[in-house]
């Protein structure tokens, strides 16, 4: 019995699983959890009803025999395991800020946007004002369809905040909301397939990105964001999910890092939270619903996470692309991508 069979059949002891909560509960790709749902049905150790997994008396034998028991889940129950909550001090700005997400342009799955809710932008805020990478700095947004520039200009805490982003709409909002509140934050149309404009190489002590999951994507966005740093010391931060990155995807990632002088600091586990919700998710045509064994209903909470990961330049930035690249299918999708349009 593998981890991600471990995991699904323990889970299951306590309470039948749509697909979402299954995905969730469970250390792999998505790819592996569906393969392991058929292997699990056809060794009848599983059985579907409507759209819920349930465990058979041949698999409740099973677990029995081999002393296996409901999983204790000892995660914080104040901040989901995530390490941070909204504090006190961040209220009235998250209250602020919330007006202006639930008036942004709607996401579209033309450039793979995803969103998190307003929470998860305040706790990304007070991350890096904990890590000493928001006072007083200069960061850079490479995309930010979620607003989170936004959340963080609010604080009035950075010297400078500069949003390039391939989406107008994104970027005229963000325009308009910094010259109405007056907010230290501009916004630039620029496509990552591009070279870094030269007024931003080496101008910023920090930069934050949602990357594309395929390597060769986040080869191209991390790069712009490496060369964008001034140089030892300056910071980075990104999301990747376990959920279409596998470990030999991580692999490959993580060796780029290092090949431009990061290293990993800090890896918040599933800590961002998406808001692929609603009937959207069953239009799009996902693998993630074309290809589930079991009846999809669409999900009615953010099931999609993935986790935060702080970088430190320890050298000066050795970005592994500087020129421009050809925009093809191959930046956005691989044999791993499950929630991004085919």
């Amino acid at each position: 019995m593998d981890r991600t069979e471990f995991q699904i059949l323990s889970h299951l002891i306590q309470s039948p699983m749509n697909l979402w909560q299954t995905i969730n509960i469970q250390d792999g790709d998505i790819k592996h959890t569906l393969e392991t749902i058929k292997h699990l049905h056809d060794e009848r150790l599983i059985k579907f009803k409507g759209d819920r997994i349930e465990l058979t008396d041949e698999g409740k034998l099973l677990l029995q025999e081999q002393g296996i028991e409901t999983l204790i889940d000892s995660k914080c129950a104040a901040c989901g395991g995530k390490g941070l909550v909204v504090n006190e001090s961040f209220n009235d700005i998250l209250a602020h800020f919330r007006g202006i997400f639930n008036n942004r342009p709607s996401e579209t799955a033309e450039f793979d946007q995803g969103v998190v809710p307003p929470e998860n932008s305040i706790k990304r805020v007070e991350f890096l004002y904990e890590r000493g990478d928001l006072h007083g700095k200069s960061i850079m947004f490479l995309g930010d369809d979620d607003l989170t520039s936004v959340a963080m200009a609010l604080t009035k805490l950075s010297s400078r905040i500069v949003v390039i982003e391939v989406d107008d709409r994104i970027v005229n909002y963000i325009n308009s909301i910094a010259s109405y509140e007056k907010l230290n934050l501009e916004a630039y149309t620029y496509n990552a397939v591009k070279p870094l404009p030269k007024e931003f190489v080496g101008s910023f002590d920090t930069f934050l990105n949602d990357p594309v999951e395929t390597v060769k994507g986040m080869r191209v966005f991390l790069s712009r964001c490496a060369q964008s740093l001034k140089g030892k010391g300056s910071a980075g931060y990104f999301g990747i999910s376990h959920y279409e990155s596998p470990l030999k995807k991580w692999h490959e990632v993580e060796k780029d890092l290092l090949a431009m002088n990061f290293v990993i600091t800090d890896v918040l586990r599933d800590f961002n939270e998406y808001l692929l919700m609603g009937e959207r998710i069953l239009k799009e045509g996902y693998s993630v619903v074309e290809e589930s064994p079991i009846k999809v209903n669409p999900p009615d909470y953010a099931w999609y996470r993935s986790t935060f990961v702080r970088l430190e330049l320890v050298d000066s930035p050795n970005p592994l692309v500087k020129d421009e690249v050809e925009w093809d299918r191959s930046i956005y999708f691989d044999e791993d991508t499950f929630v991004v349009r085919p």
